[in-house]
């Protein structure tokens, strides 16, 4: 009785369960944390591993090996995944990382298993789709929201039709419940082939509209990747629908077949072209970003580096030209754009390669399956359409991700995971032959079944508590951000700590805690921040710009100890002078240690060249200051060469205030030393990156007064009186010298 019991509500809180769970997955969202999607992936955790809870505690009342052993073919791929990815984690230099990937890689192969092995009739297929349709409709509907707000209503901080907050976020482009169109684009990808084989299966005038809805929201996320998914989905869904379900002749079916390819490829292939054109940024930013990861891929080919460390390991073979066309240095990439590349990264090409044995497996049973419904006349039953969507849906998002979102987010991951145990489940299902279930069934004691119960159930309320705090700790960044940037560092350090405690791989909020301390500067501050940038090379070497801020915390401490020097100087205490002096020299030589280690992972930062001009300056070495603005001018070039030289550009031409700024340091540095004619050459070069900027005018202006050089300064005069008359300087200037 009591076994019939657990036997029944854990079935029914998976076959209601992981309907729901795909269906908050797709429409949650929570602004209220630091990342809007946080939420998803809370969904995700909890919501997994309580469904493997679920499972495991229905198959320990039967025969647990039963349905393994009759399937072992199809799910041994899957199993050989999941072994790859746990290896890859037992081996990874970073295993918090990797340990958060392996969880999702866990939950991820787990859910196909969970619906091939319970999903096992029509119904339950029917309830699956039918709650991913509402999805679909909900986001849609509020996609087409934010496209109104954002073409008939004001921009932030005006009211729109959108409530939420993170309206216009990416300007014109709709992101719906995803927050980011990309991600978006990829769920709407999955969706635009079953959706189309539904309504060709029940001709609901529902379905065409939500197909029109998925088409809307496709083309005005602005994605090229998406765009490319969809097209994809169409060509591959044309070729299977006509190949398997149309009974027309040959010639007939080459004619649709053609006809429809060239013109979803013509019209994919023209927008995509002219947003190329609009945004070109885009396709070098993943031409660059896969170039560094296929170095990366070199370093261990066969097994990999480990799952889940792209981004730690990423900094140190970042090309220079991604912080070009970023326009940032405070950024980091999580994900190189292509799952393919990021498994071969990850696992190595073991890895790689069973991961393509899993997806040629999946495809092998998917065709075969729509074979067998051609060959038996069964080619419009309601199996038969969900085959050809699910098959369809698959190719498209496989095609999406060459190029855009990793599968890493759970957004898109638990997409293609419910692909591949749908189509498993649609084959087994129409194969499936009565008989003895439980034939051979291997019997096990009631003693060791509860226990077993008892040990999974209290290892999932131990996860879920775990995963439930690193909601919160998002919740708490999202607060401490707020303080630090109103300037209460004391407030917001103080809520950093609760985040780590609660998420100790998080390593933003360290970050941030590291440079609340720089910036607050009180007492041991300086120590702390330094011992927070310590621990954070402990979980990633090279954090976003963590080296070039703890040369910074050195910087002001040579200045701070260099004081010390002057004070106890004048107060003839030689003892402490020396000791300030030895400090002061310490912290010199780490300054130019963490500067340089900054300029390898990043090496266009202005700021790192003009640190280090700084120190040497006041060092007395204006020789090797003058050296780091030259390195700084003529670094550019360099990515004209081997190995920089795959994309060709003149590379100053996006950050001309930048290199004017830096010949405007250099000329006042000449000028100090008393090079008129290097600081004249240098002045006039910042004019030509940004002409007639007020301070290359002003300070050439001073030079031609030390040569008096009379037309020069006449010239410049003239043009500072026309451009700007109303600068106290150029009030004071006389015509004459």
């Amino acid at each position: 009785m009591f076994s019939n019991i657990i036997k029944k509500v854990s079935s029914k809180f998976i076959l209601y369960g992981l309907p729901l769970f795909y269906f908050l997955v797709a429409v949650s969202f929570y602004l209220g944390t630091y990342d809007s999607a946080q939420i998803k992936i809370t969904i995700v955790q909890i919501g997994g591993v309580a469904l493997l809870c679920s499972w495991l505690i229905y198959k320990f009342e039967g025969d647990f090996f039963n349905n393994f052993r009759k399937n072992i073919i199809v799910l041994l791929p899957i199993i050989l995944f999941l072994l790859s990815g746990l290896i890859s984690f037992l081996h990874s230099p970073f295993p918090l990382a990797s340990l958060n990937e392996f969880i999702r890689r866990l939950i991820y192969c787990f859910l196909a298993i969970i619906i091939i092995d319970c999903f096992q009739n029509k119904k339950d297929l029917k309830r699956l789709v039918n709650f991913l349709i509402f999805a679909t409709y909900i986001v849609c509907i509020y996609a087409v929201i934010q496209y109104i707000d954002t073409r008939y209503f004001p921009a932030p901080p005006e009211k729109g039709l959108d409530p939420f907050i993170w309206r216009w976020a990416f300007q014109e482009r709709i992101f719906s419940t995803f927050g980011n169109p990309n991600f978006f684009g990829d769920f709407l990808v999955v969706m635009n082939p079953i959706v189309l084989a539904l309504f060709f299966r029940k001709k609901s005038f529902h379905l065409l509209l939500l197909w029109l809805l998925i088409v809307f929201s496709t083309v005005f996320s602005y994605s090229k990747g998406a765009w490319i998914g969809f097209g994809v989905g169409i060509v591959a869904f044309t070729f299977l629908f006509i190949g398997y379900i149309l009974n027309i002749s040959k010639k007939k079916k080459a004619v649709l077949i053609v006809l429809t390819s060239l013109f979803v490829i013509s019209l994919v292939a023209g927008g995509t072209m002219f947003q190329l054109k609009k945004r070109p940024d885009s396709s070098s930013f993943r031409i660059f970003t896969w170039l560094s990861c296929w170095e990366m891929i070199n370093t261990h080919p066969i097994i990999g580096t480990g799952i889940g460390t792209f981004y730690l390991t990423y900094p140190s073979y970042r090309r220079p030209q991604i912080f070009f066309i970023e326009g940032m240095h405070n950024t980091e990439s999580d994900h190189p754009e292509n799952e393919y590349l990021e498994v071969f990264y990850d696992e190595g090409i073991i890895g790689i390669g069973i991961f393509l044995l899993l997806l040629l497996t999946i495809f092998a049973i998917g065709f075969k399956n729509l074979s067998y419904f051609n060959k038996n006349n069964l080619n419009k039953s309601a199996f038969s359409y969900l085959q050809l969507g699910f098959v369809s849906a698959l190719i498209a998002q496989l095609a999406h991700d060459c190029l855009c979102v990793s599968l890493r987010f759970v957004s898109s991951g638990v997409m293609l995971w419910m692909l591949i145990g749908s189509i498993v489940a649609i084959a087994l299902v129409s194969l499936k032959k009565e008989g003895n279930e439980n034939q051979n069934s291997i019997i096990v004691p009631v003693i060791i079944k509860r226990l077993c119960q008892i040990l999974v159930l209290s290892a999932t309320i131990y996860l879920i508590y775990i995963f439930w705090g690193y909601f919160q700790a998002d919740a708490i960044h999202s607060q401490a951000i707020q303080y630090s940037k109103s300037g209460n560092f004391t407030q917001a350090i103080e809520l950093y700590s609760q985040v780590l405690k609660k998420n100790p791989s998080f390593i933003m909020p360290r970050y941030f805690k590291a440079n609340n301390y720089n910036d607050r500067w009180q007492n041991d501050d300086p120590e702390k921040a330094l011992a927070e940038y310590n621990e954070i090379w402990k979980l990633a070497p090279n954090y976003v710009q963590s080296k070039f801020l703890t040369g910074l915390v050195y910087s002001k401490l040579v200045n701070y100890f260099n004081n010390q020097v002057n004070q106890y100087g004048q107060e003839n205490n030689e003892q402490e002078r020396q000791l300030a002096a030895q400090k002061r020299d310490y912290c010199f030589q780490q300054a130019i240690k963490y500067y340089n280690q900054y300029k390898l992972i990043d090496p266009i930062f202005p700021q790192t060249y003009y640190q280090l001009a700084n120190l040497y300056i006041q060092s007395g070495h204006p020789d090797l200051a003058e050296k780091e603005y030259l390195d700084q001018l003529n670094f550019p070039n360099s990515l004209q060469e081997k190995p920089h030289n795959f994309h060709k550009e003149n590379w100053k031409e996006r950050r001309r205030e930048e290199y004017a700024q830096t010949c405007i340091y250099l000329g006042n540095l000449e000028f100090n030393m008393n090079n008129l004619d290097n600081a004249e050459k240098s002045y006039i070069e910042s004019l030509k990156y940004v002409p007639n900027n007020i301070e290359g005018l002003k300070n050439l202006s001073v030079v031609y007064i030390k040569t008096n050089n009379k037309e020069g300064y006449k010239e410049v005069y003239n043009l500072l009186k026309q451009i700007y008359p109303e600068d106290e300087y150029v009030k004071q200037m006389s015509s004459e010298i």
